[in-house]
């Protein structure tokens, strides 16, 4: 490995860790058929998994007043016979994303991690692919990992995704360095690894939970 003068990590398998992720999204689809019956519609919990199938692959407008995950929220809606107001696609988003959420944790060496990083003057930030980018800030505040980076990159903020080039080149114009310079640490072998080697840049291929100190020792500073 080279000399490295930023790292940029993924978020979610990453810096977070993946727990029971069918008990996620059982809440998930729970806390969707509650709320599509407080507005008046008529599903069962099943009835919205079968739908949620087909939900980050359906073709979304972009409309300014919603993030992503609150335009495929509004859709999912309509599938089940509501026209809902803004107002409950934002609680909505919210409340399902902060359950989805309670089945993922951080990782205990997340912190020093970057901690340690940024006391070698080696910058550091996150490219996370994720359609609604108020919960991730949300997560970052919660769990510490906000103050310690120096650039934050979230696909549903940017409308670019992992392993699109640019995601990483506007990652790289953020922390003021170069693909070569730069490692990438991810969980995903095409969107994370593939993604930062075809612009050049060093990458380590990490597993959901394993141990991030490991990724110290072999570091030269630039």
């Amino acid at each position: 490995m080279g000399s490295v003068s930023a790292v940029l990590f993924d978020l979610y398998g990453t810096l977070l860790t993946y727990g029971n992720m069918r008990e996620a999204f059982a809440l998930w689809h729970r806390d969707l058929a509650i709320a599509i019956g407080e507005a008046g519609g008529q599903v069962s919990i099943q009835t919205v998994a079968q739908y949620c199938n087909h939900f980050f692959s359906q073709i979304i407008t972009g409309d300014l007043k919603y993030t992503a995950y609150e335009e495929r929220l509004f859709l999912l809606a309509k599938e089940c016979g509501i026209t809902p107001p803004l107002e409950w696609i934002k609680k909505t988003a919210a409340t399902s994303m902060d359950n989805w959420q309670s089945k993922i944790s951080l990782n205990p060496e997340a912190i020093p991690v970057l901690q340690a990083l940024r006391a070698q003057g080696i910058r550091t930030g996150v490219i996370s692919n994720f359609d609604h980018h108020p919960h991730v800030y949300k997560v970052l505040q919660q769990t510490g990992i906000f103050h310690e980076l120096d650039a934050i990159i979230i696909s549903g903020e940017v409308h670019l995704k992992k392993p699109d080039p640019r995601i990483f080149f506007f990652a790289l114009e953020k922390l003021n360095t170069t693909a070569n310079k730069t490692l990438f640490v991810g969980d995903d072998p095409d969107k994370d690894i593939c993604g930062a080697k075809a612009i050049g840049m060093q990458t380590r291929l990490f597993q959901n939970g394993a141990s991030l100190s490991e990724i110290l020792s072999p570091l030269e500073v630039s």
